[in-house]
């Protein structure tokens, strides 16, 4: 039989589907999704043609969903849905969002969709006086206007339609934070001008100005979010709403308190996915929102990722209590492909079992990683994109393969949560805020352990390093060495002379000769009743680029001597993450196997990750534990408690487990 009628036959029952939950979930109870979009053009014919219910009802049958996003409007500004408000394709044979929805309310699916928010090609066609402008007046092809009425004329009332006549249950806001611009409409110019007190408006990144500038547009994309979420939560206040990937990595700021963002998202570039993931889901995880991470199906432009990929990048999400939704593509005419749904049924075999284990958990703070906003701004000429974030990212996944249990801490996170981390690291920022600084320092003074990376970063804390400088940071190109073994650095440095008391961890080399050392690369000195460490070189920019299993260990050497009170120590692979976490009095190690070609650019696909075993794992804990199993098989392993300290082993790794310790 054609497997293609075999896969939309194969779950197909009496249609009245039994439904997969007792009650429709929200999204802050939601764990699995799929997501789908199309960006119709307008020349989009027969809309809706191919599309049956027993296709809906075979995907969401096998793929088990807790909702699922389909398209209503892509950026092009065309409505995939009959709309009555916004711009229609060319035709329909049906309603596709009906339908799907039809179908969804028999599963107790959720249904969302994936709409177009700032981002709107035909609004701007259709009126260009409501674009943003451009620094020499052109309006924009693609970007509406804050200053204009694009939320008012369309966007909330084509949400209002989506939430009122079509009972869906939310909207995934596509092209927002990410597609944001400086506006140089003449009413932005004039309100500008009005705030900073100035006549010219600046258009050079260099301008002393134009950081204003991008804090003006900032301040006034959030007002936009909570124009449009304020006007639709009034007449739907179950309507539950996301901005792509604001309050993430690429915003890190708090979210308002009166802001009504209900949940967090963003879907991370599909290359070099795993530890694209693992930074996305940390940056997400301490905002205090429900969040989910979105993997591509696929990597550009088309090549299908399997499902055994994908699984590995969900672990790296929801190991951090974060949910995994999967974007596949609908077809011209919004119809879904059928070849995809055993994959679709494949992660959900992977995933659905660690719901328990993964859902609702807490990271216990272990390691703290200090993500500057004020770095960051400093660092950047956008209003909102992934730049400038190099060295951190580096830095993280440095100490996640040296097994670290990492999280990451903005700024207000920081300030509201550090005495709770055992170790805090703070990476190679060009700018640091004062009262940080200050809040760092008498956290060491107190006992905390603080490592600070980077030529710069470094020296704000001199006076507690026990260090003097030598010469200001500048750019080299040296080795560095630990243990005999080098790294040759290129990016900056900054030479410093230790004073009395201060240790010597590593030096800088001109070459790969330990006879030829051109300073000191690495100290560790006492303060107050705690202990810290620099290295005055910018390592993470390195190690993001060119990793190296020399500076992995200098670091957990580093951290050996500074000897922070961390729960959990593993031997036996580098090439596995580990995440501390808890649950109703349970302790969760969430153990993550990171091998295979994911960071390989020229491996599109693969469907083999080589398992790990035997993995020492110690466990620092106050009593006997009743029990240690292995998650979700159940699986119970063997172990001993002395001095304080739990000792196992777990003989296999394939993808991610869970050690529940009881």
């Amino acid at each position: 039989m054609n497997k293609l009628i075999v896969i939309l036959l194969s779950c197909l029952t009496a249609f009245n589907a039994t439904a997969q939950h007792q009650h429709k979930l929200s999204r802050a109870e939601s764990f699995w999704g799929l997501h789908f979009d199309r960006h119709s053009q307008l020349t989009d014919d027969h809309i809706g043609a191919t599309l049956t219910d027993g296709m809906v009802d075979s995907m969401l049958s096998m793929a088990r969903p807790d909702y699922i996003q389909v398209d209503s409007k892509g950026h092009s500004g065309v409505s995939s849905y009959p709309t009555q408000v916004g711009q229609q394709a060319a035709g329909y044979d049906k309603d596709p969002l009906a339908l799907i929805r039809r179908v969804t309310e028999k599963h107790n699916v959720s249904l969302f969709v994936h709409h177009s928010g700032a981002l709107d090609a035909n609004y701007v066609t259709n009126f260009p006086e409501e674009a943003r402008f451009g620094p020499d007046g052109t309006p924009d092809p693609m970007l509406t206007s804050f200053f204009g009425n694009y939320s008012d004329s369309l966007l909330i009332p084509q949400l209002k339609e989506i939430a009122l006549n079509y009972n869906v249950d939310g909207a995934w806001i596509d092209g927002e934070s990410w597609g944001i611009y400086p506006d140089y409409q003449p009413a932005a110019l004039m309100e500008f001008r009005s705030e900073m007190g100035i006549r010219t408006v600046p258009t050079d990144p260099k301008h002393p100005a134009y950081k204003a500038l991008l804090e003006f547009t900032r301040t006034r994309f959030k007002d936009y979010i909570k124009h449009y979420t304020d006007e639709v939560h009034q007449v739907a206040p179950d309507f539950q709403i996301c901005s792509n990937w604001a309050f993430s990595a690429m915003m890190p700021e708090p979210v308002p308190a009166d802001l009504q963002l209900d949940f967090l998202s963003g879907d991370y570039d599909p290359d070099n996915a795993l530890y694209t993931a693992n930074w996305n889901a940390r940056c997400l995880a301490g905002q205090g929102k429900p969040f989910d991470l979105m993997a591509w199906s696929f990597v550009r432009p088309n090549t299908p990722k399997t499902a055994l990929q994908l699984c590995q990048e969900a672990a790296s999400v929801i190991s951090v209590g974060g949910g995994c939704q999967i974007y596949f593509r609908q077809n011209q005419d919004l119809s879904f492909q059928p070849e995809s749904f055993e994959i679709m049924r494949d992660v959900a075999d992977f995933i659905l079992p660690r719901k328990p284990f993964c859902k609702g958990i807490s990271i216990v703070p272990q390691v703290g990683v200090f993500y500057s906003t004020a770095g960051w701004k400093s660092q950047v000429d956008d209003v909102y994109r992934p730049f400038g974030v190099d060295d951190i990212r580096g830095v993280m996944n440095a100490l996640l393969d040296g097994q670290q249990s990492v999280e990451i801490l903005m700024t207000h996170q920081l300030m509201d949560r550090i005495d709770r981390y055992p170790l805090i690291v703070v990476p190679e920022w060009q700018t640091l805020e004062a009262d940080a600084v200050e809040q760092l320092k008498k956290y060491v003074d107190e006992g905390g352990k603080l490592l600070v990376i980077g030529a710069t970063s470094t020296g704000y804390f001199d006076d507690i390093l026990g260090v003097q400088q030598q010469a200001p940071a500048s750019s080299t190109s040296q080795s560095l060495a630990f243990e005999e073994r080098f790294f040759h650095l290129e990016g900056a440095y900054r030479e410093v002379q230790s004073l009395p008391g201060t240790e010597v961890l590593s030096h800088m080399y001109s070459t790969n000769d330990l006879r030829y050392p051109k300073g000191i690369a690495t100290t560790v000195s006492s303060f107050g009743k705690g202990k810290i460490a620099g290295i005055y070189a910018a390592l993470g920019s390195s190690y993001l680029t060119s990793t190296s299993p020399v500076i992995r260990d200098l670091l957990e050497e580093v951290i050996t001597q500074l000897n922070p009170a961390l729960r959990v120590h593993v031997e036996g692979s580098h090439k596995l993450n580990v995440v501390v976490t808890e649950k109703e009095a349970r302790l969760l190690l969430q153990v993550v196997n990171v091998s295979g070609d994911h960071a390989n650019a020229q491996v599109k696909a693969f469907d083999e990750i080589p398992a790990l075993h035997d993995l020492a794992f110690t466990v620092a804990a106050s009593q006997k534990p009743r029990a240690v199993l292995v998650q979700p098989e159940g699986t119970p392993l063997d172990f001993e408690f002395t001095d304080g300290k739990i000792n196992f082993a777990l003989p296999e790794l394939k993808i991610h487990q869970i050690i529940e310790i009881r």
